[in-house]
């Protein structure tokens, strides 16, 4: 079971929308100790050399790069709340939960779109849940195929104790101890393992390797129970494996679970009832049903 590129996507452009609405918030109007707003092109966002960018000139830019998915994005959140409430529908935390859970366990190096804050993971699964949820309401699966789909698909849902992890590999003990102090000092892991790190593959991501799973080579022997012992947030000692030398970053843990039918009955009543959708929908397919109206009229 793999996570669907749309859910990525949207991944993307909802922490742009977040990261830019607070910009614009901020940066728009400012106060002076009046009270009385003052236009952001009187300020400057940059100067070179004694030449000024103005904030304005700044806003501008990023509403002409950005703005279009931004707004989408937006739009879209609002419209899956306003089809949820004509339709009764909701996502509980417990299905948010289950969800997130079956997503992080098949993460990894290259859904890099995951590594973003939980608030804004979790908003994006709502939305693809409430979707979901929206376009399949009328169709009707027989329990007698759920049940098949759960025999037949039960290593998905049940899953090991795994660990989110990011590397450091290096090639000489003194070296990988001098690059865990510098990181206990305050340098950047994810900066160190693309400059320093001799694994090329992960060095690329940051040294993010995904959720790797108890038992696995990575977590075998002295690694696995230094790694084990580790809080999320904090640095392993230098680990020697196969003659090269690691350091590990733990960001999560994933407890094992083991999920019966009635835990994902609706999940897989949700897959099942995609596959017989006509078309792949989207949360645009409904905007002339909610008679939407946006600044780039005319284009989705």
């Amino acid at each position: 079971m793999r996570l669907k590129r749309s859910v990525l996507i949207g991944l993307i452009f909802i922490l742009a929308a977040a990261n830019l609405l607070t910009l614009l918030l901020y940066f728009t109007k400012s106060e002076d100790a009046s009270g009385f707003a003052k236009l952001a092109g009187t300020e400057t966002a940059a100067s070179i050399d004694g030449e000024s960018i103005s904030r304005e000139s700044w806003m501008y830019e990023m509403e002409q790069r950005y703005g279009k998915e931004v707004l989408r994005e937006l739009i879209n959140q609002k419209v899956m709340d306003q089809l949820a409430a004509k339709y009764d529908i909701k996502v509980t935390d417990e299905e948010l939960d289950k969800e997130i859970t079956l997503i992080k366990s098949v993460y990894n190096t290259y859904d890099r779109d995951l590594a973003v804050d939980d608030e804004i993971l979790r908003e994006r699964v709502r939305m693809e849940l409430l979707l979901e949820k929206v376009v399949t309401k009328d169709v009707v699966i027989p329990l007698e195929e759920i049940e098949r789909y759960y025999e037949e698909n039960q290593e998905q849902y049940s899953i090991p104790e795994m660990f989110n992890l990011s590397q450091i590999v290096s090639a000489s003990h003194k070296e990988a101890e001098q690059i865990a102090d510098e990181v206990k000092d305050g340098s950047s892991f994810q900066a160190m393992a693309m400059e320093l790190s001799e694994d090329a593959p992960s060095a690329v991501q940051g040294g993010n390797i995904g959720y790797i799973p108890a038992g696995s080579h990575i977590l075998a022997g002295d690694s696995a129970k230094e790694i084990e012992s580790l809080d999320p947030g904090s640095i392993s000692k230098v680990i020697e494996m196969d003659g090269k030398f690691y350091i590990f970053l733990l960001h999560d843990k994933l407890e094992a679970e083991q999920y019966s039918l009635e835990d994902v009955k609706g999940q897989i009543h949700r897959r099942l009832a995609m596959e017989q959708v006509e078309k792949s929908m989207k949360p645009e397919d409904f905007w002339k049903e909610l008679d939407v109206e946006w600044f780039y009229e005319g284009s989705l």
